[in-house]
């Protein structure tokens, strides 16, 4: 069974932030959001793979809640990127 990650659910993203005050965010801020961030896509990829494996050796039901975890950790990384564009003034 091969695992694929797909955004075709039923649920809807809202992104209505509040552009006042996106600027001054410190180095700190920036570079602990930004490692963050690559830190959950690494995380997230090394889940997808554990699923793979796991769906391989028959354990589906354990595959499939470490998929919507990953689902989850995209989310979460979408709203982390947006957050820095926002500050980077790109949103």
């Amino acid at each position: 069974m091969h695992m694929e990650h797909s955004h075709d659910d039923l649920h809807e993203h809202s992104y209505n932030y509040n552009h006042a005050g996106a600027t001054g965010a410190s180095p700190k801020d920036m570079a602990l959001l930004e490692y963050m961030l690559e830190h959950n896509k690494q995380h997230a990829r090394e889940l997808a793979e554990t699923g793979s494996r796991l769906a391989g050796t028959g354990l589906s039901g354990a595959a499939e809640l470490i998929s919507d975890a990953v689902h989850y950790f995209d989310h979460a990384n979408e709203k982390l990127e947006h957050a820095i564009m926002l500050i980077n003034g790109e949103g």
